[in-house]
């Protein structure tokens, strides 16, 4: 009996991929079934809470500058320079003013935000909160600020706002399809690397390679399932019986209880065929009852596998073999 290295022995990349075929609808079922977990996570993950969204309105505020004492407009204010003076007095006290009791100085600071996006004399006025009447209240004030402070200001001749919009819930990107088609790949990665560990670990016998890493006994041929093969089958099977003599053929189902007569007729014999069901005995079991053999004096001499599968056997030999 042939001492068995699994981890030795080469893959048969051919026998994988027929495999592998085989398992295609799985796989590909895998692949989807990630996708929709993918949305499913990503819908529940981006899904904000109604206290926690924000809602944010902007508004274009002009700015006409006034000429300084050497006749040329003042230049002193930019994005920065915007941002502290929303947020200290003159201009926070008159938006405070603007608002009802219950707004904070600390609550209108924290919502609003200034800056200068080209022009200097264009300042555009963001606010954002996590409601939106609120948005639309601090908004409005700032401006009102604004326009109130442009005519008391030396700097400027007037402040008024050009445009304002209403506040709107502010959405995160849309990334479904990015999340579905990661969850694609990871159920395509993971059934694959499933069927992957499966396969190295599973030593049933299909083929002729799969008995040649259990035992060096001759493998006598496929005793159905293709017709060329059976023909193949035969041929050897005769070969070995006019050069043995009486060959007994014993055919394992899976277990190993041999009864006495079966061991007396196969003792007498010239040669053992041991002859296997396709795909439903592992290598394991096989070596054991071939060392069960091995013990009773039975001489094998050969294995065989019965009722293979003709569409796999056509694809892993070829047309020509079959």
């Amino acid at each position: 009996m042939k001492d068995r290295h699994y981890a030795d022995e080469g893959m048969d990349i051919r026998k994988y991929m027929l495999c592998l075929l085989g398992k295609l609808p799985l796989i590909l079922g895998a692949a989807a079934g990630g996708a929709l977990l993918g949305l499913i996570v990503y819908a529940v993950v981006r899904t904000v809470p109604e206290s926690e969204r924000e809602y944010e309105a902007y508004a274009k505020v002009y700015l006409d500058f006034a000429a300084d004492e050497t006749g040329e407009v003042y230049q002193a204010y930019n994005g920065y320079t915007w941002n502290d003076l929303m947020a200290a007095d003159p201009i926070m006290e008159l938006t405070l003013a603007n608002l009802s009791a219950d707004y904070t100085r600390e609550e209108a600071a924290a919502a609003i935000k200034a800056e200068i996006l080209s022009d200097i004399r264009l300042l555009t006025i963001t606010v954002t909160t996590n409601g939106a009447e609120r948005t639309d209240a601090i908004l409005g004030a700032a401006v009102q600020a604004l326009e109130t402070y442009g005519g008391q200001a030396k700097e400027f001749l007037e402040i008024h706002a050009i445009q304002k919009t209403e506040a709107k819930l502010v959405v995160a990107d849309n990334r479904m399809a990015q999340a579905a088609f990661l969850g694609a790949f990871l159920g395509l990665l993971l059934s694959l690397l499933g069927f992957s560990l499966y396969y190295v670990t599973d030593d049933r016998i299909f083929v002729a390679g799969d008995v040649k890493k259990v035992t060096d006994a001759s493998f006598v041929g496929y005793a159905s399932g293709v017709e060329t093969l059976k023909q193949d089958y035969e041929k050897n099977l005769a070969y070995l019986r006019g050069k043995i003599g009486d060959i007994q053929i014993y055919e394992s189902d899976g277990d190993a209880s041999f009864s006495e007569e079966e061991l007396q007729n196969m003792r007498r014999a010239g040669g053992v065929v041991l002859s296997l069901p396709y795909g439903k005995v592992h290598g394991a079991f096989v070596s054991y009852v071939i060392g069960q053999l091995e013990v009773q004096d039975c001489a094998l001499c050969g294995v065989a596998v019965r009722d293979a599968d003709e569409r796999f056997l056509r694809r892993y030999y070829g047309k020509n073999k079959t």
